[in-house]
């Protein structure tokens, strides 16, 4: 072997040692273009609020050696006032149903207050800010605490994606049948838990209801982010949500359902001819 095919040979061998040492756990898209919460919200009319923001296009959840990371990727990141973490304007939570059924019913930020899917409730809530306000928040019958360390976020090398980690004995063992509320709201450091609420000024969050631009959710249907926002109950994604399952299962009903209606049309022409 030259020298060529050795390099070659160490860079497969430390590429596949760093896959191995990851496992995702859970990764979900989410639609494009529906950073307006229930319809109706609009972004603050300051000219740093550029568009897309807001707009979750991802959701992944990744177990390392010593790290469980949550990454958020979205349409657009800047960071106009220099926090060190790369990001200014998300404001992010993580609601993790870690356990079925119980949990925490109530999801309460600034002064709005929503409700999780019966059974569905919450254990741990992830809790990301930038300027290092970042936390875990426990809600179980045996602990009620609030942990600031072991947690960090940044901004990964493609400019859209934030990542946050989080270590692994800070959280319940990582596994598939975890469930989540994930909520992108702004970030706003001298507001209630900096969380931006609604207001007339430049700097505040336009239109009505909770100021929760995006919602990890199907575009369509009864758990869509309108849909769930507008009746103030949250529905959990998890096993069944990943990937593009539910898009793929919509499209194949689709496609059966048209077939069938051309089938009917071509078996009745035919009918009708043979009379």
């Amino acid at each position: 072997m030259n020298k060529y095919g050795l390099v070659i040979l160490i860079l497969l061998i430390l590429a596949f040692g760093v896959r191995a040492q990851e496992r995702v756990v859970f990764q979900m898209g989410d639609p494009p273009g529906d950073d307006w919460g229930a319809g109706d919200l609009r972004y603050p009319r300051h000219q740093v609020f550029v568009s897309g923001l807001f707009d979750l296009r991802k959701f992944v959840v990744v177990e390392e050696q010593k790290y469980v990371c949550f990454d958020f990727q979205f349409t657009t990141i800047t960071n106009p006032f220099g926090a060190p973490e790369g990001y200014f304007h998300q404001r992010l939570e993580v609601y993790l149903d870690t356990s079925y059924p119980g949990g925490k019913e109530d999801i309460v930020f600034a002064q709005h207050e929503l409700k999780t899917s019966p059974d569905y409730g919450w254990e741990v809530r992830l809790a990301v800010a930038p300027f290092e306000e970042s936390y875990l928040e426990y809600s179980t019958p045996n602990q009620q605490r609030r942990v600031t360390e072991g947690i960090s976020s940044y901004v990964q090398p493609d400019g859209k994606t934030i990542r946050v980690q989080v270590l692994k004995e800070l959280l319940p063992e990582a596994n598939r049948s975890w469930r989540y509320y994930v909520l992108v709201g702004s970030f706003d450091g001298l507001a209630e838990g900096f969380w931006r609420d609604l207001g007339i000024n430049p700097w505040d969050v336009g239109g009505e209801g909770a100021p929760i631009f995006d919602l990890l959710a199907p575009r369509w249907g009864l758990r869509s982010q309108k849909h769930q926002l507008t009746k103030g109950v949250l529905h959990p994604v998890g096993p069944g949500w990943g990937g593009n399952l539910p898009w793929l299962l919509i499209c194949l009903v689709a496609a059966l359902a048209v077939g069938a209606v051309f089938w009917v049309i071509y078996l009745w022409r035919w009918l009708h001819a043979r009379n």
